[in-house]
Parts: structure tokens; sequence; C-alpha cells
């Protein structure tokens, strides 16, 4: 590993123990309640963004459920989770979102406290409702609650 690797690797680890211990203090300041507030209302922002972002990269005048899937998932989901840690599978007018591995988590980040969790349904649910005019979201299990895969709804109506 070179000298520059080694010092921004450094870096990385000072700024990701210092996001830590913020959080922690914001936590014991600010209560749970607000923090997933806010980490909900980034979440949203990004949600946003991304659903105008892709639409416009690929040229999208009107989504299809099968369309969003597709580009949700390579365009957002995998560069975030990596290849195959992601997936959107239709059944009619439902998409199930499984994510099998946390982003969060794989940097080292403290998830039992579901702040996190309330940034990915954000993101999540306005991207749809951005793409769809009537989506009904549903987060099914959580990584931080059951251990698991996390498993969310959308149900296009």
């Amino acid at each position: 590993m070179s000298e520059r690797l080694k010092e921004r690797l450094m870096q990385l680890k000072f700024i990701s123990s210092m996001f830590s211990m913020a959080m922690d203090e914001f936590n014991n300041v600010m209560g749970p309640e607000s923090i997933q507030t806010i980490f909900r209302l980034m979440g949203e922002k990004v949600g946003e963004s991304v659903e105008k972002r892709i639409k416009q990269k690929y040229k999208v005048d009107s989504w299809t459920p099968e369309l969003f899937a597709e580009k949700f998932v390579s365009d957002v989901l995998e560069p975030a989770m990596g290849e195959g840690e992601a997936e959107i599978s239709i059944n009619g007018n439902e998409l199930s979102v499984i994510l099998k591995l946390c982003p969060f988590k794989k940097a080292g980040i403290k998830i039992d406290n579901k702040f996190f969790c309330t940034y990915t349904e954000g993101l999540l649910e306005t991207a749809a409702k951005k793409a769809f005019p009537d989506v009904e979201f549903r987060s099914i299990k959580l990584r931080a609650v059951d251990n698991c895969d996390c498993n969310f709804s959308l149900t296009i109506k």
C-alpha cells in the first residue's frame, strides 16, 4: 500500500470516528426522533434528485415498473452497495425491494438506532412517488431491527 493511500485511509478513519461521536452527541442532545426526521428528510431530498437524474439520463418520458426497477438498481443502489446486493422484483403492481447489504453497517457505522433506515425509506419512497403518481410504501423488514436483509414494498396504484 502506498504512503498516499495509507495517509488517506487514516484521514477517512478520523472522519468516520468524528462522525460516529457526533451522531452519539446529536442523539443525546436532540433525541432519536429528531435525528430520524433529519435522516428521513435527507433521504427524501436524495430520492427526488436521483429520480430526476436517472429520468434525464435515460430520457424517460413515462416510467414503467420494470424500467424504474432496472435503472434504480443499476444507477442508485448498486453504486452504493455493490453489484448483486440489491434487487427489485415485480409482481403486478407491487415492487419488492430487497437490500442484502447495509452500506452504513459495512462502513462500520452503528445501525441499531434506525437513523439510516429512515434515510433509505425516504430515498425509496420519494423516488417512487416522483416516478409514479400514486404509490403506497411499506417497510417490511429492517436489518437494524430484524438482523436480516432489508425488505420494502412499493405498491403502484
